[in-house]
Order: structure tokens, then C-alpha cells, then sequence
């Protein structure tokens, strides 16, 4: 009996240890399975730069940007390309989500929400290297980048990541990881130029990390933005963003030459892009056309036509994900609210892309600002809850020179007061004639004169707004409902501040368990 039991305890082992190793070699085979050749994909983004800063799209300064103005001759740029949010964070986290912010849970500096899958993670899981350095958005859990930079000082990103020689070192041993691998890879290198602080070359503090732009411009060289008045101070801190966006292309050069000496070039799709618009009034943290267009360009060998360029499709990044995904043959289940734009890679047109729908929420949960707009070629629609005529909107972008030339000059010059006050307290709704009005300074829904001739563009505008709000599960759905309604309006703004200062005070033990804040 005893024999017997020891016999079966045998075969039990027995099938077990046949068992694991069949798993094994199953995971063996696995292992030893050449990846499935795709194309690489390098995203390069830069933070707080205006769409129309560098020389292929206009240009902020003469020679301002030769390595980008060398990739957009490669490549294809898009001249209605939009971001979906003007602040970093969220506007990122678009990107990498393939959802609108009230979908991903980045509605501000906010984490995305823990079920959320993201590009890299599926790229991951598809055999790709996934590597990132730059401006970070940390939730390893969710992106499992394969490879990070790790930055020598915490807390203020402002002080580091300026560095091209940083970038050089850290994309030359990525790409040489991908090819001893031979694994395809996602890179996103994302520049901390030409965001706030501007300036040149480094300081005194342990871990700053900024070195001389390539060229220094003057007062006297740049091209003001039309929705900036041109003053003395405006201009001298145009000349100063100019020079990070130099100092930018430098780093996009250094980033560039390195893929051509690791052999990967030919075989690798491009994209740069910003996060948003400039730092400075009327652009960032807003709604506004040059609040979120972008300047992307797409170089993929072999389907994007040289030097091409598409002034007739709206394109947002939204779309980015489904797009990236499609263009390296992999498909997902993965929920997204946008879709594909590949077709525009090749050279065919896509129906159903002639609106953009962007937003702005708030940024620490502080006092919120929540702006929608709808933005096609011709008319950009804009709503604004927070307006009621007495709140005063407050950002970053007013901190510099610029705001406060503004300020002084609106004291005597009446037109720029009334700028200096629209931007301050806006009105409910907002509409603009892009065609005649391209930067957005004649709002015509202030004044039932002005609107004339324009009703049935502005109430189309205005259905498909509610449309898109309906559509994706914007919260701020009710409060458009009833915007003829001040009590309504007002009702809405003390649940939205209260939930936003709720949702970021419950974020604090999740960063205090990473070691880092949103």
C-alpha cells in the first residue's frame, strides 16, 4: 500500500515536471521568436511653442529653427493640426491615451486614471523598446516605459532638461539598446524648451542643467505674434522665447543626428510636435486657435511625400494613438476618442475632419477656468462658464513682461485696455471669423451688431458643440445647456471648483508615495 502511494506521488511529480517543462519551452519559443519587423517611431515634443515659431511655418525669427525647418523637408507638415488641451500634462497625456481629458482623468495636473491603457504600454506588450527622456509624466505603473532618464535633481523641472548633450548621450545608447536588441522602439523625447524660465547658459545651482542656445536673438529680429501688442517689453521677451526655441532646435538636431548614426533612420517614422501654444497672453491656458495648433510633422520613409504639407484637414492629437498603432500594424481593442489618420500619411484625403474640440479645466485645483471651443478653418466658437464679469482669469502666461507692458500701456491706449480686459473677464460665449480674423482679437458675439450676417455659422457651431459634449461625457455639458442662465452658470462653477479641489486634494497620498507632485 505504502509502494503504491509512493508510485503515485512519482507520477504526480512526474506530470508535473512534464508539465512545466512543456510551459517553459512554450515560453522559450516565445522568447526566441525574431519580433515581427515594424517600423521605429520617434516623438519628439517641445513644451510651450507656438505653432507658427519655427522657420517652415512661418518663422518667430529669422534662421530660428534649420534642423526642424531639414525634417519638415523630409516629411509632411499639417497647418490645422490642433492639440486637444493647452497645458502640458493633459495635452500629453492625450497623446499617449488616445482620450479626450474628462475620458483619461487628466483633466489637469492629474494622474490617468489606473484602468487607462496607454501607447507605450501597448507598444510594450507588442515587442517594442519604449524609452523616454524629457519633461515626465511619470505612472510607471501605467506606461512601463522600458527605459527612463533618470534626472540628477528633483522637484522644479524648470532647472534641468535643457541640456542637448544630455539628450545625445541618453538617445545614442537607446538606439544602440534597440539594435543589439532588435526589437523596434518608441522613443518620445520631450524638450523642456522653450518653456518658462527663457534665457542662456547655466548658473550656480547643483543640478542645473542649461547651456548656450546656438544663437541669441534681439528685440529687434523676432516677428510679433498679432495677438500680442508690439512694445518694447513684448518684444524683449519675444527675443528671449526665440532664443529657447533655438536652443530647442539645437536639441532636436543633436536627437536627429544620433538615428542617422545608429542605422536607424530609414526605417523610422518622426513626429514632432508642441504640447501647446506659447507662454504669453492669449495663447496658453486657453482656448484660443494659438492656444492649441501645433506644428506637427511627420516623416515616415517610403509613404509621406517630401517637403508636402496639408493646409486642408483639421487634424487632432487625439488621433495620435489610433494613428501610431495603425501605422505599425498593430491592432487594439484599447477604447480611444479618436481615430486613424494614416490615410493622410499617404497622400489621401479623409472625410469627417474639418473640426477640432479643445478645452482648458484648471491646473492645480485651484481656481478653475473651464473653457470649450469648436474650431474649424474658417470660425472657432468658444465657451466660457467661469465669465460672469466680476471673476478675473489668472495663469502663468500673465507672469511675464508681457502682461504687465500691457497693463501699463492699456492706461493710455484704449484699445489695448479693452485687450487687457477681454482677456481678464471674457464673455460667456465668444465667436471669430478666422478668415478675417486669424488671431482671434474681434470677438463677435459681443455685441448682437457685430454678429449679424453670422448667425447660422454661429448656431451650427454651437450644435456641434453640444454634439462632441454629448458624444464624449464632458461634465460641462449641463452648464452649456443652460448658458443664458447666470444662476445656472454660477451653480455649475461652485460644483466644478469644488470637485477639482477635491479630486487634486485625494491625488496627494498617491504622490506622496511616488515622491514627486502632478
Amino acid at each position: 500500500m505504502r509502494q503504491d502511494s509512493e508510485m503515485n506521488l512519482s507520477s504526480i511529480k512526474l506530470l508535473i515536471f512534464l508539465s512545466l517543462l512543456a510551459l517553459s519551452a512554450d515560453t522559450f519559443s516565445q522568447q526566441l521568436v525574431a519580433p515581427k519587423k515594424r517600423p521605429n517611431v520617434l516623438f519628439l515634443v517641445a513644451d510651450d511653442m507656438n505653432w507658427d515659431s519655427p522657420g517652415c511655418f512661418g518663422g518667430a525669427a529669422p534662421e530660428i529653427t534649420p534642423n526642424i525647418d531639414r525634417l519638415a523637408d523630409e516629411g509632411i507638415r499639417f497647418f490645422n493640426a490642433h492639440v486637444n488641451i493647452s497645458i502640458c500634462t493633459p495635452s500629453r497625456s492625450v497623446m499617449l491615451t488616445g482620450l479626450y481629458p474628462q475620458n483619461n482623468g487628466a483633466k489637469a495636473f492629474q494622474r490617468i486614471l489606473p484602468n487607462i491603457q496607454t501607447l507605450p504600454n501597448i507598444l510594450n506588450e507588442n515587442g517594442f523598446l519604449c524609452g523616454t527622456i524629457g519633461k515626465p509624466l511619470n505612472q510607471q505603473e501605467l506606461f512601463r516605459w522600458s527605459v527612463t532618464y533618470q534626472w540628477q535633481g528633483v522637484g522644479d523641472e524648470d532647472e534641468w532638461g535643457r541640456d542637448p548633450n544630455v539628450y545625445k548621450e541618453f538617445c545614442s545608447s537607446f538606439f544602440q539598446m534597440a539594435k543589439g536588441s532588435k526589437q523596434p522602439f518608441f522613443l518620445m523625447a520631450s524638450s523642456h524648451d522653450p518653456h518658462r524660465p527663457y534665457g542662456r547658459g547655466k548658473n550656480e545651482k547643483k543640478h542645473f542643467e542649461r547651456i548656450e542656445s546656438s544663437k541669441t536673438f534681439t528685440s529687434k529680429e523676432v516677428v510679433m505674434p498679432k495677438f500680442i501688442p508690439d512694445l518694447p517689453d513684448t518684444r524683449k521677451e519675444m527675443a528671449a522665447y526665440c532664443t529657447s526655441v533655438r536652443r530647442l532646435d539645437d536639441m532636436m538636431g543633436t536627437i536627429l543626428d544620433e538615428l542617422k548614426k545608429s542605422g536607424h533612420y530609414d526605417n523610422t517614422i518622426v513626429i514632432f510636435l508642441s504640447d501647446h501654444g506659447m507662454s504669453l497672453p492669449f495663447a496658453k491656458t486657453n482656448c484660443y486657435v494659438q492656444s492649441t495648433k501645433t506644428p506637427l510633422i511627420i516623416r515616415w520613409p517610403g509613404t509621406t511625400i517630401k517637403g508636402s504639407s496639408d493646409k486642408e484637414h483639421m487634424i487632432s492629437t487625439v488621433d495620435l494613438m489610433p494613428t501610431i498603432l495603425e501605422a505599425v500594424e498593430i491592432s487594439s481593442n484599447v477604447p480611444t476618442d479618436g481615430r486613424s489618420f494614416l490615410p493622410l500619411l499617404k497622400g489621401d484625403s479623409q472625410e469627417g475632419r474639418d473640426a477640432v474640440f479643445t478645452q482648458f479645466n484648471h491646473i492645480h485645483g485651484r481656481t478653475p477656468y473651464p473653457m470649450r471651443s469648436v474650431i474649424t478653418k474658417e470660425y472657432t466658437y468658444i465657451f466660457n462658464p467661469w465669465s460672469n464679469g466680476k471673476r478675473a482669469y489668472r495663469a502663468a502666461p500673465m507672469q511675464g513682461l508681457s502682461f504687465k507692458a500691457m497693463q501699463r500701456a492699456g492706461k493710455d491706449n484704449p484699445q489695448i485696455r479693452a485687450r487687457v480686459h477681454h482677456l481678464q473677464h471674457r464673455t460667456v460665449e465668444e465667436f471669430y471669423d478666422l478668415r478675417k480674423d486669424p488671431n482671434s482679437i474681434n470677438n463677435l458675439l459681443s455685441s448682437k451688431e457685430n454678429q449679424s450676417g453670422y448667425e447660422k455659422e454661429i448656431s451650427k457651431l454651437q450644435d456641434r458643440m453640444l454634439d462632441w459634449m454629448i458624444r464624449f461625457k464632458d461634465p460641462a455639458v449641463i452648464a452649456y445647456k443652460n448658458r443664458e442662465s447666470p444662476e445656472d452658470l454660477e451653480k455649475f462653477m461652485k460644483e466644478f471648483t469644488a470637485k477639482a479641489r477635491a479630486e487634486k486634494e485625494a491625488l496627494i497620498p498617491y504622490e506622496k508615495e511616488k515622491g514627486y507632485r502632478f
